[in-house]
């Protein structure tokens, strides 16, 4: 149940915008053993002007998470995000930022405005 966020210059066309929402996507619900159904991502362009990085990024991935996780589990998830975006765009690996943002489960208000650890398994 992730909500992940990709921001980047509108430098980059809406392809690859979309092509890169749709690796990012794959790879969350990969890692994190969603449905093909759970998809909670959002894709921001930003006009050049009003979106900085310090080199050498360009694009940068925000994964807010439920607590718990391993630093395996990160580990191996910012693995597999930079190489399935560095094989299949011109985003070099070193280019990409990545953060997770971990929330307890009493801070997911889901299913009509129930806590999420009243609610999920």
């Amino acid at each position: 149940m992730p909500v992940t966020t990709v921001e980047m210059g509108n430098k980059w066309k809406i392809e690859t915008a979309v092509t890169i929402k749709n690796i990012v996507m794959d790879v969350v619900r990969t890692a994190f053993g969603l449905k093909s159904t759970d998809r909670n991502i959002k894709v921001i362009r930003y006009d050049q002007d009003l979106f900085e990085l310090k080199p050498p990024y360009e694009i940068c991935i925000t994964i807010t998470m439920v607590t718990g996780y391993t630093a395996e589990f990160k580990q191996d998830l910012y693995t597999q995000l930079v190489s399935a975006i560095n094989d299949k765009t011109l985003f070099k690996k070193e280019h990409i930022l990545i953060l997770l943002n971990e929330q307890p489960p009493q801070n997911w208000g889901i299913k009509g405005g129930y806590m999420a650890d009243e609610t999920l398994p």
